[in-house]
């Protein structure tokens, strides 16, 4: 009986929102030139992608069912439901709200129809039915994976020289005994820094990725602070190292600026911590350096913050790297590329292995 009062109550709640009105006639939608593809299956479709508020929409009958999801859709009530397993979706169109079992969300975007098709707002659903959605900047791609099983799309891309980092079997045998901690900065509903629909979130955790790979790769220990697009608190972020007992914390970021002109790299860092001979501002210039070398860029320098929550609380040497400004053009153009975010992150392997010798 309380079950049914419940369904009842929710029901009511996602109805009342309800109002009769087409992407055709609303400007807060705008066409979105992307790949998708869900469980390595390129999705085809005749009507396109959407984004509205910067959250990407899908044709919901296609995307749906390749999730191993079914779908209902009533098109006298504007109601979609969606299933899988014991996990179930029901909004309408043209609302934010959505009921998730028991529970009443508010999406990041309204579900609405074009030429007859419904579309629903795909980070919010897939996630709400337990999958991963990442972006790939190489090709421009958006990846689903019901799995986990992720291949990225191939990309031919020209030879170009790379930076000269330690090679895993030269890494002296001590060293494989370190722990490092990789903080993607940001995640969930702290998108960072926003250049259009370039979210400084994705960035960050796109170069932590292939960072993690080159560390783990060399035999050394890597945990990361978030592996997907979820918030995790600055205390929480400097808890988890310390829990550890890493020997390095580093934080990916990307910078912004009200100066549009400005370009470059910069490393920031809690000006007292230290272990083992190792501090705060020696890994900062490290860094620094071999940004500035690697990415011949112009050099902002290093700069003490001690009121940064993830450097200030954690009991080890910790950085937060800004590899670029997002505000500029020209540089954001490069980092949103896999060639950069490579190189990116082989030049913070090449820090992390020169701060664990000293």
């Amino acid at each position: 009986m309380l079950k049914k009062i419940i369904v009842i109550i929710l029901v009511f709640i996602l109805s009342c929102g309800v109002l009769p009105v087409s992407a055709n006639i609303s400007n807060e939608y705008l066409p979105y030139d992307i790949k998708l593809l869900v469980d390595n299956q390129q999705v085809k479709t005749d009507v396109g992608y959407l984004t509205q508020h910067s959250n990407m929409l899908v044709p919901a009958q296609v995307v749906v069912e390749m999730m191993g999801a079914s779908i209902n859709w009533v098109p006298d009530e504007w109601k979609i439901q969606i299933e899988k397993e014991d996990r179930k979706l029901t909004m309408y169109i043209a609302n934010y709200q959505c009921a998730n079992g028991i529970n009443v969300e508010r999406m990041p975007a309204q579900p609405t129809l074009v030429r007859g098709t419904v579309m629903i707002p795909l980070r919010y659903v897939a996630e709400a039915l337990g999958a991963v959605v990442l972006w790939d900047g190489r090709t421009s791609s958006v990846i689903v994976s019901t799995t986990g099983d992720i291949q990225m799309p191939e990309v031919t891309e020209p030879e170009t020289p790379k930076p000269e980092t330690p090679r895993p079997d030269s890494i002296d045998e001590s060293l494989k005994k370190k722990l490092i901690v990789l903080d993607p900065g940001h995640g969930g509903n702290d998108p960072g820094a926003v250049a259009g629909k370039v979210k400084e979130k994705d960035l960050n955790l796109q170069v932590s990725m292939i960072l993690k790979d080159l560390i783990s790769d060399s035999g050394m220990i890597v945990h990361m602070t978030r592996t997907d697009d979820r918030y995790i608190g600055l205390y929480e972020r400097a808890a988890f190292a310390n829990k550890l007992k890493a020997d390095l914390f580093v934080s990916i970021h990307h910078n912004a600026s009200p100066d549009s002109s400005a370009q470059g790299v910069m490393t920031l860092y809690y000006p007292s911590s230290k272990r083992n001979g190792m501090t705060g501002i020696k890994l900062a210039q490290i860094v620094q350096k071999n940004m500035v070398n690697d990415f011949k860029t112009r050099d902002w320098g290093i700069i003490p913050r001690p009121k940064l929550v993830v450097t200030r609380e954690t009991s080890m040497p910790a950085v937060i790297a800004e590899l670029g400004f997002m505000s500029n053009k020209e540089e954001l153009n490069r980092i949103v590329t896999y060639e950069f975010q490579k190189k990116a992150a082989e030049s913070l392997y090449k820090s992390i292995i020169e701060a664990l010798q000293h």
